[in-house]
């Protein structure tokens, strides 16, 4: 039975609605949590809070009523009483419909109150609790219109590759010079797992209709555990011997002419970058980056870059690099794409180790049809490398070089947005001095976002 005085609440909520019910002296909880939905969609939330606050009080577990306060809440601009009731609503939830629009409802509290990212996080559950392919491309569809009024932007990665060259020795650890052969004990493949992970983080600011200024910061880091049983393994070598770290400080400039022109990005940054622990380079580095759509349905990407690496183990080794290059993907039937990459650098330096031409050519077709419920892609690049100087005792070097790999992404078991990555990939490089020749075969295990 419903309290009289918010019964008579209820009563001229009903009269103020045309065609709802007649008088009545006794409700449901759900024709009440009814008469709350239409009194928010006719412009009358207040009313709608002072049934649905009568209802808490009922059943302070009660999801839908908490969700109906959420969207009240929303609407008379009170967006942290918006956003609680909607977490509440999530907690209470005994359904996936009911989690679904729990989390709908708190990231529109979040969105209009300028807190996007973590609006962001709520559409991803959104989409993880969708009880049907509507629902979840609905949540898809508000994270992107999110996403692109969002000043922050976060990516993450990570990923792990067992691999039996976690080291990246040559095949064969010996070298002669001068006549005699020098081997070297620890230049031998040792294997173990590798564990890759980074971070991405934007922030766009100066915002105008075709252009933007963004600040940016992005972290990578390389471990190694090693194989504790690999006999390999050289006196006084440790997992930590091949660990990396590289951070980037970026300031860029994002602009277009117009909705047709290419859109344009210059980006000026700093990096430190740490090998084994120690301090190994400062870099300093201008890009530039060009993309646009053709007429014919494919996308060209031009870009180019020239920087400056101050090395701290060896100041012969500090020099400058430059490159330029291009990628063109193009869209086929059936949802299938095909990309070629070609990059062409120059590195200048006082030492013959650093001071080389290299050529990169890459294709990639994914395939539209998923294989194993995977969206399958297929790639190969090959490599060239010619050093200028020749080497102490040693011919000027030469370099070539062949990736295979095959990635599958299971965007059906995604989590939260996030599906598992597996790739496939055999690598090799060719040498004139065997001490530079490499080989790797191996499988990585990463995740990546899928919207």
């Amino acid at each position: 039975m419903i309290r009289p005085v918010w019964f008579a609440l209820v009563l001229a909520g009903t009269l103020a609605l045309d065609g709802f019910a007649s008088a009545q002296t006794v409700v449901t909880p759900e024709q009440a949590r009814t008469l709350a939905a239409r009194l928010i969609n006719v412009g009358q939330p207040r009313a709608a809070l002072t049934v649905l606050d009568a209802l808490v009080e009922r059943d302070e577990k009660d999801a839908r009523t908490l969700i109906l306060k959420a969207h009240a809440h929303r609407v008379l601009g009170e967006y942290d009483a918006s956003r609680q009731a909607g977490r509440a609503g999530w907690r209470h939830a005994g359904t996936d419909q009911l989690k679904f629009n729990a989390a709908i409802a708190t990231a529109q509290a979040l969105s209009k109150d300028d807190k996007k990212s973590r609006a962001q996080l709520w559409l991803r559950r959104a989409a993880h609790v969708a009880p049907d392919d509507q629902s979840r491309a609905r949540a898809i569809r508000d994270h992107s219109f999110v996403r692109r009024t969002n000043p922050w932007s976060v990516r993450l990665r990570f990923g792990i590759t067992p691999s039996d060259n976690v080291n990246n020795a040559p095949r064969d650890n010996r070298l002669v010079l001068g006549g005699l052969l020098f081997v070297d004990e620890t230049a031998v493949p040792l294997s173990g797992v590798e564990i890759r992970s980074g971070v991405d983080l934007r922030y766009n600011f100066n915002i105008r209709s075709e252009r933007q200024m963004f600040a940016a910061f992005s972290l990578d880091q390389e471990n190694v555990v090693l194989t504790e049983d690999d006999e390999n393994i050289p006196e006084g070598v440790e997992a930590s011997d091949f660990s990396y770290t590289k951070a980037v400080a970026t300031l860029g400039w994002d602009f277009q002419a117009n909705a047709e022109a290419p859109h344009r990005t210059v980006t000026l940054s700093y990096g430190r970058i740490w090998s084994a622990g120690s301090h190994l380079s400062n870099e300093v580095r201008l890009g530039y980056r060009q993309a646009q759509q053709l007429d014919n349905g494919s996308r060209l990407i031009l870009h180019g870059g020239l920087g400056y690496a101050d090395r701290q183990d060896s100041e012969l080794r500090s020099g400058y690099t430059g490159g330029v290059g291009a990628t063109w993907i193009k869209p086929l039937t059936g949802g299938d794409y095909l990309s070629f990459n070609t990059h062409l650098s120059r590195s200048e330096a006082d030492s013959a180790f650093i001071t080389h031409t290299g050529l990169r050519l890459a294709v990639s077709y994914t395939l539209g049809k998923p294989i194993m419920g995977a969206t399958t892609t297929f790639s190969a690049s090959g490599l060239l490398r010619r050093y200028d100087d020749a080497l102490p005792g040693l011919p000027a070097r030469d370099d070539e070089g062949l990736r295979l790999s095959t990635s599958l992404l299971f965007k059906n078991f995604d989590t939260y947005g996030f599906a598992p990555k597996v790739s496939f990939t055999a690598e090799r490089t060719n040498s004139n001095i065997s001490r530079y020749e490499t080989e790797t075969l191996g499988v990585s295990i990463g995740f990546q976002s899928v919207f």
